[in-house]
């Protein structure tokens, strides 16, 4: 998430592709939001429609969400910083260098993330 953060921040391309319209759509909103109270102003598109796949060789950074059918169309990106949101894995180019948070932003960043985690897991994760 911290890196995904780090390549908004340094306005890169993020690209999340995944089997579910919700999870991309999630995906993208919680993106943008964790950017608050800075605005997201590059393009914002939490699903792409097929006929618009030649959007993500624009040169501009961007959030855009992609359906898992186009997959093999969007690994010949060179400069698209890509999350699997199945398969949980996030591919950066070797051209990308992201650079992370400083160090006491980047403790207090993770903190504030692992208390959002510990609240919503019983929402997700419910005692059985």
């Amino acid at each position: 998430v911290l890196s995904l953060f780090c390549a908004v921040l340094t306005e890169n391309k993020v690209l999340f592709h995944s089997a579910s319209f919700q999870r991309l759509s999630d995906a993208c909103r919680a993106l943008e939001s964790l950017m608050f109270p800075l605005k997201y102003s590059y393009p914002y598109i939490p699903i792409l429609p097929a006929q618009l796949l030649e959007v993500l060789s624009s040169p501009t950074p961007f959030i855009i969400g992609v359906h898992s059918v186009f997959r093999n169309d969007i690994h010949e990106l060179l400069d698209v910083i890509i999350a699997d949101l199945d398969g949980g894995t996030i591919k950066i180019p070797e051209c990308i260098h992201l650079s992370q948070l400083p160090e006491p932003l980047l403790h207090q960043t993770q903190m504030a993330l692992s208390l959002v985690c510990f609240d919503i897991n019983p929402i997700f994760y419910p005692p059985t």
